[in-house]
């Protein structure tokens, strides 16, 4: 018999350490090494309070991290051991550090286990098949009546400073993690004393990088510094040089062919590289209160650059409802996005062609959202007076600039604690 010792918490959630995996009668979730070892440690340590300086050296025993760091490993374990208040499984001891109290230890049986997932398994699929029978036969009904919903994405999230510059990961594993950081050292080494707050996000199919210059005193974006890119691939190269000889790209005044449209409530400034170039991209954003409090309608216009002509064309227009939450999330807020409505405008221009891949595929992205009527969320990732950073799965970071009557400016402060 293959026996392991499980822990079980008060929240009915159990950790294997041999496995580094945490499960519920419903899931299993695998954790990142530094959510292992930290857990590990408090486990192993359950009678002694644990410092923070302690607890650093375990989470990342090959480097020097700021608490920062610590932080988000804790607050990632909490959501994970789904703590509903604060301290139910991992408590904050206030100057010290933290501490585990309540668990019990259960040694359990790794074959018997097997078996079961795999009987669980043919049953799912039995029910699945009939599921999907089901499903096609009210599918036609069903999707007018409420859209699907997916879960928010659980980022791993860490932090390094490469000189002044302080620099964010996010990613959804490790080897992403790995990738970004290498990637990181490759553009920012060479930039020791820029006093940046630099955020680095990797998908599976595109980067997305985004910064701005800090005021040491406020510890603030400084006007008119902030930049963010979504890069293929196949662009890094080209792009990191550019980057290390100071080559970038800042907002262009939009020029569009109609004046008949009001004045947008925020501006987003988006820059894709590809390696056929780099094109740009404005998006004008419309949002407005409703009789729900923190629920928002949400629109927007997308232009993108005529290499032809220089000026700015319709891209596409899009409608949506928009949710603010704090509940869960990993960020300061997350914007919970119900689809309306969708529409191209652009016409097809042979000169863009190349650059489909990456320019379009946020759009692309919105026509499949809105073909299959799915709940997307936004993260507000850093907020500060008419300036956000928001995190879009699919199509990266970007930096929202939003004008005083946006009511997302509007929001009191708590909002954003």
């Amino acid at each position: 018999m293959a026996n392991t010792e499980q822990i079980r918490f008060r929240t009915k959630v159990c950790f294997i350490a041999s496995q580094g995996v945490l499960k519920t009668s419903e899931s299993t979730l695998k954790l990142n090494l530094s959510e292992q070892y930290i857990l590990s440690h408090l486990i192993e340590n359950h009678s002694t309070p644990i410092t923070k300086d302690d607890l650093l050296k375990v989470g990342w025993p090959d480097r020097i991290v700021t608490e920062a760091s610590l932080f988000q490993v804790i607050r990632a374990l909490r959501v994970k051991l789904n703590e509903k208040n604060k301290g139910d499984v991992i408590e904050t001891l206030p100057r010290v550090g933290y501490q585990i109290r309540e668990f019990t230890r259960e040694e359990i049986d790794l074959n018997e286990q097997k078996a079961s997932s795999i009987i669980e398994k043919i049953n799912k699929k039995v029910i699945i098949s009939l599921g999907i029978i089901a499903a096609t036969l009210f599918s036609s009904c069903a999707w007018y009546m409420a859209p699907s919903t997916i879960k928010p994405t659980n980022f791993l999230i860490e932090h390094e400073n490469i000189g002044s510059n302080n620099i964010t990961f996010i990613t959804k594993n490790l080897e992403q993690q790995v990738d970004l950081r290498n990637k990181a050292k490759t553009i920012f080494s060479p930039q020791l004393d820029k006093n940046q707050k630099i955020y680095f996000y990797k998908s599976n199919g595109f980067y997305s990088i985004a910064w701005c210059q800090i005021i040491l005193d406020t510890n603030q974006c400084k006007p008119n510094t902030d930049f963010n890119y979504k890069i293929a691939p196949d662009a890094w190269t080209n792009f990191a040089q550019n980057i290390i000889t100071n080559k970038k790209h800042f907002h262009l005044k939009i020029d569009n062919e109609t004046d008949s449209m009001r004045e947008p409530l925020s501006i987003v400034y988006r820059s894709y590289v590809s390696s056929n170039g780099m094109v740009s991209k404005i998006s004008n954003f419309y949002i407005s209160s409703t009789d729900k409090n923190n629920v928002f309608d949400y629109s927007k216009v997308n232009f993108i650059t005529n290499n032809k002509t220089g000026r700015y064309q319709a891209l596409s227009i899009s409608a949506e409802s928009l949710t603010l939450t704090k509940k869960d999330s990993q960020f300061i807020a997350t914007l919970k996005i119900t689809p309306k409505v969708f529409h191209w405008a652009y016409q097809n221009n042979v000169s863009l062609s190349s650059n489909k891949a990456i320019l379009f595929s946020d759009d692309d992205n919105g026509t499949n959202m809105y073909k299959k009527n799915t709940i997307h969320y936004d993260h507000i990732v850093m907020a500060q007076k008419r300036l956000k950073l928001i995190l879009n799965e699919n199509s990266g970071l970007y930096w929202l600039h939003s004008s005083r009557n946006n009511p997302l400016t509007l929001l009191q402060a708590e909002h954003y604690k």
